[in-house]
């Protein structure tokens, strides 16, 4: 039986009274959530109080309906009951997300993380390659620079794009991008300051110059528009625990069909085996070799390795369907009413945005000198929760979100 949001919460009840004794209270007190809301802001699908949370691009909170699946996968595990009505609904999760980009099932399997399956890509198109050249720019993901240092020292030709306004203009991605270059690589929406790249023309682009594309999609899948069919981009990746209100430790690597052909073999894992048949026990059938295997051509049989959270899938198994049920039009256009009037609010107050003004995604970023030692405190005896770094803050904005959050953090910030 495939565990779906709506059935879990006929299937819980029965599961939780037998086993009332094993549960904890925590547990207990999940049974009477309400379902998804159709109208934002929502807070009731989320235990955050007086907390005015808005770092949903640094981590997103745990949905109530995603404790329910967690208890229940938890409950499962904890007492395996014979029989046992639970299946923990790990390909249905991999259709989800696969729907809510734009992809096919098959071209889709899960990754430990963002950083894990860029990794993995850059290694099967058979990088670092002397002579090879690849394209970045200074707002993708800072955690991938030590990569793409690494490939320049190992003899790849990398061209590192600036910025110019906070945007990544399509002149200079065409200036950089040029014939024979293997990989360009990018975050569809930028960690830095929520810049986001026209995904379809950089590809259009690369692939015209022989290129493949890379896109980080961490800081897009769930926040903003994603179709990855109509972007012509060749693979892309990203974790869970931000907006897809997942949790650490599993995500998605998407790997175009088209694009495998173009690929080298690095990673042989048995998650991505299609055959298998053992010649060495007892009872075995007679073979050639100790071991008959096949890997199957899709992006697991070339990208899955080992076990991965099962926990995770339980969460994302109810925030998929959360997501999908208010849309992610709904989302983007309820993030980007707060997000102009941050805009607007930190400008009135003498700040400098990085973020540029039309931006549409829920992340904004200013820049301010020595912002840990000024502001830090100031967050914390406001009650409100957001990434504040040593020269920069970065407000990012969700479901949950409230135009009293906007002005509470407006507040405390004060004048630059």
């Amino acid at each position: 039986m495939k565990l779906t949001r709506r059935n879990y919460l006929a299937l819980s009840a029965a599961a939780l009274t037998g086993a009332a004794a094993c549960r904890s209270p925590a547990v207990a007190e999940t049974a009477d959530y309400p379902t998804t809301p159709s109208m934002l802001p929502d807070r009731n699908s989320f235990s955050l109080g007086s907390v005015v949370y808005l770092n949903g691009g640094s981590q997103h909170p745990i949905s109530k309906q995603a404790h329910q699946s967690v208890a229940a996968y938890l409950q499962h595990r904890e007492t395996h009951p014979v029989p046992d009505p639970y299946s923990l609904n790990s390909d249905g999760v991999i259709e989800k997300f696969a729907k809510l980009v734009n992809a096919d099932p098959d071209e889709i399997t899960f990754v430990q993380s963002t950083t894990a399956g860029e990794q993995m890509i850059v290694k099967s198109l058979d990088l670092p390659k002397t002579g090879a050249k690849v394209v970045t720019d200074t707002l993708h993901f800072f955690g991938s620079f030590p990569l793409y240092g690494e490939l320049e020292k190992s003899g790849c030709e990398v061209t590192w794009v600036q910025p110019r306004d906070g945007r990544i203009s399509l002149e200079d991605m065409d200036k950089a991008i040029t014939p024979g270059t293997r990989l360009v690589s990018l975050s569809l929406v930028s960690t830095f300051n929520g810049f986001e790249h026209d995904l379809k023309a950089v590809c259009d682009l690369a692939h015209s110059r022989g290129a493949l594309v890379y896109a980080d999609i961490i800081h897009a899948a769930g926040c903003v528009p994603v179709n990855l069919h109509a972007s012509g981009v060749d693979f892309a990746c990203c974790a869970s625990y931000k907006w897809l209100m997942g949790d650490f430790g599993l995500g998605f690597l998407y790997v175009r069909r088209g694009a495998i052909g173009e690929l080298k073999r690095t990673n042989y894992g048995y998650y991505g085996i299609s055959e298998f048949a053992t010649h060495m026990y007892p009872l075995d059938a007679p073979g050639d070799g100790l071991v008959d295997y096949a890997f199957s051509d899709d992006a697991a049989g070339w990208f899955a390795l080992g076990t991965h959270s099962h926990t995770t899938i339980a969460m994302l198994d109810a925030s998929l369907d959360y997501i999908q049920e208010i849309g992610v039009e709904a989302i983007q256009a309820h993030a980007e009413t707060l997000t102009i009037r941050l805009k607007e609010g930190l400008a009135s107050q003498g700040f400098e945005l990085a973020t540029p003004p039309e931006t549409r995604t829920p992340i904004v970023t200013a820049i301010y000198a020595d912002a840990y030692k000024k502001l830090n405190d100031k967050m914390k005896a406001a009650g409100i929760v957001t990434t504040v770094s040593r020269n920069r803050f970065r407000p990012t904005v969700s479901v949950f979100n409230t135009t009293d959050d906007i002005e509470a953090f407006l507040e405390a910030v004060g004048k630059a």
